[in-house]
């Protein structure tokens, strides 16, 4: 545990292959009780995305060099999608409200990520308007306590 980290929390460090986007995910759940999520949009099936949130839980985010990332929206536009542009790895949604916002972390890109066949729950948001999105988006997704750049 490190400082500054409630005993009833789980923390998940990770981030891009190369190590310009690092994340450390904090959770008060265990990830077999948060569960991983397969959305099925054309983005996140081309990166193999298993995602995860708890918005009960905290992130940190902190980019190396800031030159190094990708920030793609696409469809409706209401979140970054993150990936390193040295490393080509996507590390998560961040859906921002000021400096800081909301995330689903990609589980893949844990330090230690969950083996492959570990359950996924696939997710259809094909119906979702704008605003019905922004507001899932902040119920299920974690809060973000810090992006350094």
């Amino acid at each position: 545990m490190t400082t500054g980290q409630r005993a009833d929390m789980t923390r998940f460090e990770g981030g891009c292959h190369c190590g310009n986007l690092w994340y450390a995910f904090e959770t008060i759940s265990p990830l077999e009780e948060l569960g991983l999520r397969a959305c099925m949009c054309s983005f996140c099936r081309a990166h193999g995305a298993r995602n995860a949130s708890d918005p009960r839980g905290t992130m940190q985010i902190h980019i190396r060099s800031p030159d190094r990332l990708v920030r793609y929206r696409f469809g409706l536009r209401t979140a970054d999608f993150l990936l390193c542009s040295h490393c080509g790895a996507y590390i998560g949604a961040l859906l921002p409200e000021g400096e800081l916002g909301w995330f689903t972390v990609n589980a893949n890109t844990f330090r230690e990520p969950p083996p492959l066949d570990f359950a996924l729950q696939p997710m259809v948001f094909d119906g979702e308007d704008t605003a019905a999105r922004v507001d899932r988006r902040k119920l299920k997704w974690t809060p973000v306590t810090s992006f350094r750049i």
